[in-house]
Order: structure tokens, then C-alpha cells, then sequence
């Protein structure tokens, strides 16, 4: 059930200052770190477990999100998707992300946390997410259409 997230980033890290950042100013969301790995060598995380919870509108999750560079099987499954859900340009974007995010939410994880979640790391990755399922690629607006779709708008 991973999410992936095509990342910007020239090399693969969890980018937990913007993350943080971007969910509290742009998505009524709380995030914090539960956890987070580096390498020895580097200060910045690999990967990290996060808690979401929107007091707003009553969800929470848990995640696990890990950096790691992007393949080419990444890039067959995003154009792949493209063509499926009809999202022109977005396997265009993947190609120029370097890095992905891979997302486990835990199984007790609320599906609107996930498309929260999906949205916040969108923004910061500048890149589109790839839903488990293949079914299409999606930004920042297409998660939060379906967080509407999901527990209706504010």
C-alpha cells in the first residue's frame, strides 16, 4: 500500500523543516516526528515515522517515509498512470524529480489522513504522488479534491 512521492531533491532526504513548515501553514495539519533515521555521514533523514492529526476535521495517521532515489521502474509505473487517469504532464514532472518518497501509512491510518499527507509532501517535493492502486497521478489540488470528496469541504 506505498504512496510515492517524486521529490526535487537532487539527492534522496526527508525534508522534515519544509514538511513541517508546509503542513501547519498551507494544510491545518499537526505533524510530528516520531522518528527519524540518517546516515553517519549525514545529518538529514533517509527516513522518518510521522503522526498526522487534523483536530479540524477529526482524522489522524501514522506513516513511514522513506527517501531513496528515483528508477526507472518508478518512471514506467508514473507514465503508466499518466495515461490511465488522464493526467497530462504529470509523468513529464515526475521525470524531472531525481528522488522519491515512498509513504507507508500504518493499517489503522484514516484514508483522509493519507490524502493529507499525500498533499503536504505534493507541495514540498514539487512533484506528483502516485497512488498505490496505479490508477493515476495526482498534486497538491488533485489530494485535496479527494480529501473533499472524502469528508466534504470545511
Amino acid at each position: 500500500m506505498s504512496y510515492v512521492v517524486f521529490c526535487q531533491h537532487a539527492e534522496p532526504f526527508v525534508d522534515l523543516v519544509s514538511i513541517l513548515g508546509n503542513a501547519r501553514r498551507y494544510f491545518e495539519a499537526s505533524i510530528d516526528v516520531l522518528s527519524q533515521k540518517c546516515d553517519p555521514d549525514d545529518p538529514r533523514a533517509k527516513s522518518a515515522t510521522f503522526s498526522l492529526t487534523s483536530a479540524k476535521r477529526g482524522y489522524s495517521g501514522r506513516f513511514s517515509v522513506t527517501a531513496r532515489l528515483r528508477t526507472h521502474e518508478d518512471l514506467a509505473k508514473a507514465r503508466a498512470a499518466e495515461e490511465r487517469g488522464r493526467a497530462g504532464g504529470m509523468a513529464l514532472l515526475a521525470e524531472r524529480c531525481p528522488t522519491v518518497w515512498v509513504v507507508e501509512p500504518e493499517d489503522d491510518t484514516a484514508p483522509a489522513a493519507t490524502l493529507n499527507l499525500s498533499a503536504i509532501l505534493a507541495a514540498t517535493a514539487l512533484g506528483p504522488v502516485l497512488p498505490p492502486d496505479g490508477s493515476t497521478l495526482f498534486g497538491v489540488r488533485g489530494a485535496m479534491e479527494r480529501l473533499e470528496k472524502l469528508v466534504g469541504p470545511e
